[in-house]
């Protein structure tokens, strides 16, 4: 049939088939080979299908029968259309998405239905996920150039590790949050002591007996 016999009218069944068909020349060419669309006579399922494009995604032609019992797609179509379905079939092995709309006109009982082969966006897919795949470990990294917002930044990231707020803090937690400091390095760092100190609301000299005691801590251990 093709495009060129639509006349922007339907009035009878003849024109509304030339309708359907218009309509699934510009879907299929609009999404290109991997997107096919079909036209068929429900009530005919022996040779049902009217007209097909890109037929290759299912290896069909005119003439065909219905890939599924009339009864059936009636059935799944409930309220008229079946919606981003997968499509199985032992024969073709492919990810087909697809999408029906059953409509009954003219005294005829037709369905138009896109069937698109996902197999390349699958494939992309599956790619995406193997390069976007990550370790459990996370990395910090730092500005080196910025001492002090490299003090902010690890100190926000070890009170968020510790899911408590500052000021539910007990000597125990600050005791954990300084030793989880001085791991990452953070004392090694000029001025960090005075605003650590201030974000927890101690004296610098709290956070040197803390410093002290986790150096203690270490020494008992290398002993035993």
């Amino acid at each position: 049939m093709g495009k060129d016999n639509y006349k922007g009218s339907v009035n009878d069944y003849d024109s509304f088939i030339v309708f359907l068909d218009t309509l699934a020349v510009i879907i299929s060419e609009m999404f290109g080979k991997n997107c096919e669309v079909v036209i068929s006579d429900i009530d005919n399922p022996e040779k049902s299908i009217l007209s097909i494009y890109n037929g290759e995604v299912t290896g069909r032609k005119v003439g065909d029968p219905l890939s599924t019992r009339s009864e059936e797609l009636i059935e799944r179509s409930k309220g008229g259309y079946n919606i981003n379905y997968k499509k199985a079939n032992k024969r073709i092995k492919k990810e087909i998405k697809s999408s029906t709309i059953v409509v009954k006109a003219f005294g005829r009982n037709l369905s138009f239905c896109i069937n698109y082969d996902c197999d390349d966006l699958c494939s992309i897919q599956s790619t995406l996920k193997k390069f976007l795949s990550m370790q459990d470990d996370v990395y910090d990294e730092f500005d080196i150039y910025d001492n002090g917002q490299i003090v902010e930044q690890k100190f926000e990231i070890e009170v968020e590790k510790m899911n408590k707020s500052i000021v539910s803090m007990n000597k125990a937690d600050r005791l954990t949050l300084i030793r989880n400091l001085k791991n990452s390095g953070v004392f090694k760092i000029q001025k960090s002591v005075p605003y650590i100190a201030e974000k927890l609301g101690v004296s610098r000299y709290t956070i040197y007996n803390y410093l002290n005691e986790i150096q203690n801590e270490k020494k008992l251990e290398s002993e035993e």
